[in-house]
């Protein structure tokens, strides 16, 4: 009989090597660890895969991280998002291949049994729901001081919210603390709840100074954080999308329609899944390769699909630099020659 998941898990672990240079053909071992730039396989360094230690526990051979997003996983999570399986049983099946291993056979009647198993261990949708209830609204809170200390406005953003001890562990090793965090939602295009995005503030400051690294659950890919939405901007069929809440809510006060949408991430914005309304997408693009690569992928998804779309380059890093260095009225100028448009021509 075939392998059931947590032992597929394992002996993947065991050719951990060998898993990340199949999959993840762009990335290089540093030491212990795989180095890629994400699960989209972009070069650079920002997921880490261990390729040693033990066979159980998260810190062990064959976990991953993005540093970048905060999520994480097994080889099978991994190979699941590579693949974009949707389906479970898919990615069992693409793990045996990989080993050498014979399918499942349906009659077993085992892969049913497995994939409710191995769903509640692995899948952080419901977690991710019931935290996103706990929060409460922004308004008055240290997420707002912090993100109205990024230049940002935050009127009608109902997408981000406020709790105000949500538990916080700086590394498997370190026992949980209670600290303040500010949560985006990540929806679906028909506004379902796929996951959330979470950063912790120092405790007590008011002005918002970031303890750690952004950490997701739940489903963000092809998803995005709907800042700006409605009726109107349906029948526009114009969307705006970028990688950070940040760098996409520094133009919600200079382009005057489209639908916000922040993806969270470079690789989550190469895969934006866009609804079937959008006609014209608009992708604000950060200064740096991965970013770069993932605008171009977007754009290029879009162009095959027969949607109008155009890359907004900033002037620094990103457009939330530009809006907190250079100022409001360089970041319109900057925005009204390529998209005249759409551009507020007053502050």
């Amino acid at each position: 009989m075939a392998a059931p998941a947590r032992e597929l898990s394992q002996q993947l672990a065991e050719r951990a090597e060998a898993v990340c240079r199949h999959y993840l053909s762009n990335g290089y071992r540093s030491g212990a660890y795989w180095l890629v730039g994400d699960l989209g396989n972009a070069k650079g360094r920002s997921l880490f895969v261990r390729l040693n230690g033990g066979p159980a526990g998260r810190s062990n051979r064959g976990k991953w991280q993005d540093a970048a997003t905060g999520e994480h996983g097994d080889l099978l999570d991994l190979i699941a998002a590579r693949e974009g399986h949707t389906r479970f049983a898919d990615t069992l099946a693409e793990a045996r291949r990989f080993l050498g291993q014979p399918d499942l056979a349906p009659e077993h009647g085992f892969a049913r049994d497995l994939k409710e198993t191995y769903r509640a261990t692995s899948d952080t949708t419901l977690l991710a729901k019931r935290i996103w209830g706990e929060c409460r609204p922004i308004c008055g809170t240290a997420g707002e001081a912090y993100l109205k200390g990024r230049g940002v406005c935050l009127d009608g953003i109902s997408s981000i919210r406020f709790h105000p001890a949500l538990p916080y562990r700086a590394d498997d090793r370190a026992g949980p603390v209670r600290l303040p965090a500010y949560v985006v939602a990540v929806t679906d295009s028909a506004g379902r709840l796929t996951g959330i995005q979470r950063r912790w503030l120092r405790h007590g400051d008011r002005t918002g100074g970031i303890i750690a690294p952004r950490k997701s659950l739940g489903h963000l890919h092809g998803n995005g954080v709907w800042l700006r939405h409605g009726r109107h901007f349906q029948e526009s069929g114009v969307i705006v999308a970028g990688e950070g809440v940040e760098t996409v809510l520094s133009v919600a006060e200079v382009l005057r329609t489209p639908t916000l949408i922040a993806c969270l991430s470079a690789s989550h914005l190469a895969a934006f899944c866009w609804p079937e309304w959008c006609k014209r997408l608009l992708i604000l693009q950060d200064n740096d390769p991965a970013g770069i690569r993932a605008s171009r992928r977007l754009a290029a998804r879009a162009r095959e699909a027969g949607i109008s779309s155009a890359i907004f380059r900033p002037v620094l890093k990103d457009f939330n630099a530009d809006l907190r260095l250079l100022g409001w009225a360089a970041l319109a100028d900057h925005l009204s020659r390529q998209v005249p448009d759409l551009v507020i021509v007053d502050g």
